[in-house]
């Protein structure tokens, strides 16, 4: 949030760093949320134009589809670094006061099993078992099925080892 950490240290994330269009993402952050309001309003245009009788208008729509939706997507996000190292049961010992939360699962749609993140960073799915949603990789993984995205990386076996769980 300060001028001083704004630019991204590529040598930190090599495998991001190589893809063109997320550097532009990085650097154009902007643009996607500009062209999603913009859409917003013409599409509540259209709707008001189109079907009147439901009472929609482009603002409504910028209001409730942009920025009630992004206050609500930051504070989510921002309870996982918070609430997520206090509440909640923690499965490995990563060092750290990182824990696993229904909840927060369930709100951040698969983040709040923030114990499982911090012991395997790098694998794709937050919930390790069936019984923690994770809203998140069943996307990414219907988003694999049909080609779109490739090589996720799947939860490691040694993941499952009783032997690394606290009691």
């Amino acid at each position: 949030m300060t001028n001083r950490h704004f630019l991204t240290d590529y040598r930190r994330i090599h495998d991001f760093a190589r893809f063109p269009e997320l550097r532009w993402l990085n650097r154009f952050d902007v643009i996607v949320p500009i062209i999603l309001a913009v859409t917003l309003y013409f599409v509540g245009r259209l709707l008001n134009y189109a079907a009147p009788s439901l009472g929609v208008t482009g603002w409504q729509l910028v209001v409730w589809g942009f920025v009630v939706s992004t206050i609500m997507l930051f504070h989510a996000t921002a309870s996982i670094n918070s609430l997520a190292h206090l509440i909640g049961r923690r499965r490995y010992d990563t060092g750290d006061d990182s824990r696993n939360n229904f909840i927060l699962a369930l709100i951040t749609l698969g983040e709040g099993w923030h114990n499982n993140h911090h012991k395997f960073r790098s694998c794709t799915r937050q919930g390790f078992y069936w019984w923690e949603i994770d809203l998140t990789y069943y996307a990414l993984k219907f988003l694999a099925a049909i080609g779109l995205i490739w090589d996720l990386r799947p939860v490691p076996g040694k993941a499952y080892d009783h032997n690394q769980q606290l009691s």
